[in-house]
């Protein structure tokens, strides 16, 4: 193989002892509660990281994986949902996406949609959480929670916000917004992670300077398309299938963006530490989905190998994803735990570490992990019971090792989730699967017939989350209402000239 045209900066593992304060040494002041950085990639697979014991050689992810060195790596991490709207908003606000209301990817030229759809005001972010407590907040990069000015990041806390909201599309620039404003630059996607890390530092810098702790949300375009990666990342054959193929989806050409990813992340790693700041900073990282796979394994990008299905469907392979949690001195290094636990727990962990008030008179669903995190004797997953919706449907029930696929039809799923989307997706379903995960977590063998007693079971959980949350054909008791959207919610958007 040949080598690949850039260096790997791995930060050093030595942090001096007088560095590790923020504020002014001379000042005696009590320590600031904790940096928050989490870093949410895009589309990235259960099995693209070197941690992860990814089968694809051409991946080295040097930097991440010394993450999940030096704190703690999750097996059995889940996504709230397998498309990246919804589970952002998720991870936000610790809430299921029929209770945060953000159920479907939005669409900013789709007139109802745009007005109606997104990140609701009345929703609990973790930076509106953290404001209270004197931190300065930033979101960087893509959005993607509705467009419409109610529901951009300072609607939600953050005191700035810097990036594209929305996906790149293929073969054009995206747009740049500053805070509220559009500004009038415009930008290739190759060249926004530079930008993005470039903004992130400013910010690291300017809560170093102000002595203020900081809650940073990360949000990276890779490894989503345009599949169209900086060549100083590739070899001479990804170049030539990069440009082959127009920025179109493609395995040769997926592995440099993982490699451009890892580079990425090791330069906000190295800022921290340059800042002397890494000892008072918990890093949070994982994915938003699964990856992006279709029924050609060449146009395709990444792997979630061993697990069955991909982005777009509810199989382990659109919801079991990268996670990992770093807090030195704090999370033991070297840890990999089993435990089943949700992207929706970062924000109750946070509010755990932080000393933050929890939100009044609204369910988070998430739950305070340090015990794991800490290596808490006999600690164990919080949660009972894990849902798993497509858009308004319930479409799975996770309990202990037993994972619970409802019956559904065409007509009850979102278009992206028809079978069409994603490799593997079911959007007809007469009769549930039972699938036993710590035995099966290929997801291969129904068990229903054999363990009814465990399906009646499942069944009634789905009901108990029915009447919370609802389903695509009826209302739950704690369904936030989608601010009078009068449209389908589940029909393609048909753009409106």
């Amino acid at each position: 193989m040949k080598k690949f045209k850039y260096e790997v900066k791995i930060p050093s593992l030595v942090c001096l002892a007088a560095l590790l304060s923020c504020g002014n040494p001379d000042k005696k002041a009590e320590p600031l509660p904790p940096n928050v950085i989490v870093i949410l990639v895009d589309d990235l697979g259960y099995n693209d990281l070197g941690c992860y014991n990814t089968k694809n050689k051409s991946i080295q992810t040097p930097n991440i994986d010394k993450l999940a060195m030096e704190g703690i790596r999750f097996t059995d991490w889940q996504s709230a949902n397998s498309v990246c709207g919804p589970s952002r908003a998720s991870i936000l606000t610790g809430r299921y996406p029929p209770r945060n209301g953000f159920v479907v990817v939005s669409h900013p030229w789709e007139p109802q949609q745009y007005e109606h759809l997104g990140l609701y005001q009345d929703e609990v972010t973790i930076a509106e959480l953290l404001k209270p407590m004197g931190y300065a907040t930033a979101a960087i990069g893509k959005w993607h929670m509705g467009e419409h000015y109610d529901y951009r990041p300072l609607r939600h806390g953050f005191d700035q916000y810097f990036g594209e909201m929305h996906n790149f599309a293929i073969g054009k620039k995206g747009r740049i917004f500053k805070g509220d404003s559009l500004t009038k630059d415009s930008v290739h996607y190759e060249n926004m992670h530079q930008l993005i890390t470039d903004d992130a530092k400013k910010f690291m810098n300017k809560a170093k300077e102000e002595n203020s702790p900081f809650f940073m949300y990360l949000s990276h375009y890779l490894v989503h398309g345009p599949w169209e990666p900086s060549k100083r990342f590739t070899t001479e054959e990804e170049w030539d299938a990069r440009m082959e193929n127009n920025g179109g989806i493609h395995q040769t050409v997926y592995s440099a963006m993982v490699r451009e990813l890892d580079w990425h992340i090791g330069e906000i790693v190295s800022e921290l530490e340059k800042l002397g700041m890494t000892n008072n900073t918990v890093i949070f990282f994982t994915s938003d989905n699964g990856p992006w796979l279709t029924d050609d394994k060449v146009h395709s990008a990444g792997s979630a190998w061993p697990l069955r299905g991909s982005k777009f469907n509810t199989f382990e392979g659109g919801h079991r994803v990268p996670g990992i949690v770093k807090y030195p001195g704090h999370i033991p290094a070297g840890q990999v735990s089993d435990e089943l636990v949700s992207s929706m727990d970062i924000f109750p962990t946070i509010a755990h570490l932080a000393g933050a008030k929890m939100p009044e008179n609204k369910v988070v669903d998430g739950k305070n992990i340090w015990p794991l995190l800490a290596n808490i004797k006999n600690a164990k997953s919080p949660h009972e019971v894990l849902y798993s919706y497509q858009g308004k449907n319930l479409q799975t029930i996770r309990k202990g090792p037993w994972k619970l696929h409802l019956t559904r039809t065409p007509k009850s799923v979102p278009f992206y989730a028809g079978r069409n989307w994603g490799r593997g997706t079911i959007d007809s379903l007469n009769v549930p699967m039972l699938f036993n995960l710590e035995q099966d977590v290929e997801e291969q063998v129904d068990l229903a017939q054999e363990f009814p007693d465990v399906v009646m079971e499942l069944l009634q959980e789905a009901k108990v989350a029915r009447q919370e949350l609802g389903d695509w054909n009826m209302i739950g008791k704690d369904e936030h209402d989608l601010n009078g959207f009068p449209g389908d919610i589940h029909a393609i958007p048909v753009r409106e000239e």
